[in-house]
């Protein structure tokens, strides 16, 4: 999860035992990793475990934790399952260990690896709740893949470049402006960070042309600093734009804000601090509402529920000030990270969360808004989500269509995909038969009659078929009659139908050309 790190890892010291006996890199590599300097940490720990003694097996336990703790933290979970295995089988395992392994078996989509090792953590720690929502995760998750939704997913192939390339938003009511967040050549941040091994990241641009294809990215230099800048988004008549800016040192985070810039022609004018947190606290992630005056945002302030947790500010207008934070609460907001907020015109909310039940780390949740003030949250499911992390969605104003970051190629880097939900799609084809022969009835007559209105009329083939395109959410009578046959009819519905379908009928119809036998019925005289 190369993205902004400095917006959603917050450093903490690392307690770690020290002995006399560690040798200078060993220090190095524990004084990177409490940096967050992850990626210079591997390559030290490494060292240090491949000179330490094989019969200080405590040591070398010790080390090798600490190197899949590092691979965990640069989101590299196919390495960090390889040293977690080194770790668990050692005797003096500690039962994290094993947790993460089975965290790092459900990110690589090792389902039901994953469903056994969490079982093991369960034994050694009974407790810890988190392992019976994980299983429930990794069983729903081969479900959801089994049965995924409806919408098409496909890689942004002409944005992604080999760096990460994450958080997109549209810069244009034609939806024919991208801005992104990339850490990729070109960057104004030309420092390393430690945490990523990537340039600091900035905010690019890229337009479509007429044949529907996007021009190269290239750098918004009225935005950028020579911080990270990143997670565009603008207001409804995209003439002010917000975004995440924080200020870092080699080995110290100074703090991250909410920036804010006005569009004047062409240029964006002098960006600005919006001022809605101290600058001790950290604020990232911007959302801003349709009318400009409701502001989404991530902190992990004192008070929270979670590692991170959505908050937003409001104001009567432009020209006022922010109120004090509000947390959207424990319907949004879990004891992991929510993060990503993006809020749509009809007050739908979608966020990235590791906190609910999801497929991978950071999967993308639909939380609509209730009456009473509370929120129904939903996962998206396949293919949206998957076991990688899945974030930073933003969707085309009135369409259910856009573009979201993943990691799902596996390489550990951010890429942008495109989505859109087609329009559901139903038809009905129907087979008219005499019933008691079951052969094919040509030339007979069927009308369709709907709930909505409509009316429709058809005759069979020589196959004795017949074929309605539907509507969503109607219900319908299919009426089949032919000379020297009673009528027969059938009903379908597609109400409360979520995926496109093609429905099937048969309508058998029974012949009157013979008499009808009845039986004989006698009654009592004078009856």
């Amino acid at each position: 999860m190369k993205r902004l790190i400095l917006l959603i890892i917050i450093l903490s010291v690392v307690s770690l035992i020290d002995s006399p006996a560690q040798k200078r890199k060993a220090d190095r590599a524990y004084a990177s990793f409490k940096a967050g300097e992850y990626y210079d940490a591997i390559d030290l720990f490494k060292d240090a475990y491949s000179k330490a003694k094989r019969s200080d097996r405590e040591t070398r336990a010790e080390l090798g934790y600490m190197i899949a703790e590092a691979y965990r933290l640069t989101n590299d979970p196919r390495n960090a399952e390889t040293w977690y295995r080194l770790a668990v089988r050692s005797a003096t395992s500690k039962p994290e260990a094993q947790y993460w392994l089975a965290e790092s078996l459900k990110k690589t989509g090792k389902y039901q690896q994953a469903i056994e090792e969490f079982r093991k953590y369960k034994q050694v720690a009974p407790s810890d709740s988190r392992a019976d929502q994980q299983i429930r995760a990794c069983e729903l998750s081969l479900e959801w893949e089994r049965n995924p939704e409806a919408y098409r997913v496909e890689e942004l192939k002409d944005l992604n470049s080999r760096f990460s390339d994450f958080s997109p938003a549209y810069g244009r009511d034609d939806f024919g402006v991208i801005y992104f967040t990339s850490s990729r050549d070109d960057a104004a941040g030309s420092k390393t960070h430690g945490a990523t091994g990537q340039s600091f990241t900035d905010i690019f641009e890229s337009r479509i042309d007429k044949k529907s294809k996007w021009s190269t990215p290239i750098p918004v230099d009225d935005l950028n600093s020579e911080s990270e800048d990143g997670t565009p988004s603008f207001t409804s008549d995209y003439m002010q734009v917000f975004f995440t800016r924080c200020e870092a040192g080699k080995r110290e985070t100074k703090g991250c804000v909410i920036m804010f810039a006005e569009r004047s022609g062409d240029k964006w004018g002098d960006a600005k601090n919006t001022g809605i947190l101290p600058d001790s606290l950290v604020a990232a992630h911007p959302s801003i509402s349709s009318d400009g005056l409701t502001l989404y945002f991530v902190s992990d302030m004192p008070g929270g529920s979670g590692l991170k947790d959505i908050y937003y500010v409001n104001r009567n207008d432009e020209s006022d000030e922010w109120s004090a934070p509000r947390n959207l609460g424990t319907d949004i907001n879990t004891p992991g990270n929510d993060l990503f907020p993006h809020i749509r015109d009809d007050g739908t909310l979608y966020f990235a969360s590791d906190g609910h039940i999801g497929m991978g780390g950071l999967d993308i949740f639909k939380a609509v808004p209730q009456p009473d003030g509370s929120w129904v949250v939903q996962n998206m499911k396949a293919p949206i989500n998957g076991f990688a992390d899945d974030f930073g969605i933003s969707f085309e104003r009135g369409n259910e269509k856009g573009i979201f970051s993943s990691t799902r190629k596996g390489r550990g880097n951010d890429d942008l995909y495109t989505f859109e939900l087609p329009p559901l799609r139903f038809n009905v084809t129907g087979l008219i038969k005499d019933e008691k022969t079951g052969q094919p009835i040509q030339g007979s007559v069927v009308r369709l009659i709907a709930s909505d209105g409509s009316n429709l009329q058809a005759e069979t083939g020589q196959g004795g078929d017949f074929r309605f395109s539907l509507r969503p959410d109607v219900d319908y009578i299919f009426l089949a009659s032919k000379q020297g046959y009673l009528n027969g009819k059938e009903r379908e519905t597609t109400k409360n139908q979520e995926k496109s379908r093609d429905f099937m009928v048969t309508i058998p119809l029974t012949a009157i050309d013979k008499p009808i036998e009845l039986p004989n019925i006698f009654y009592d005289f004078g009856k």
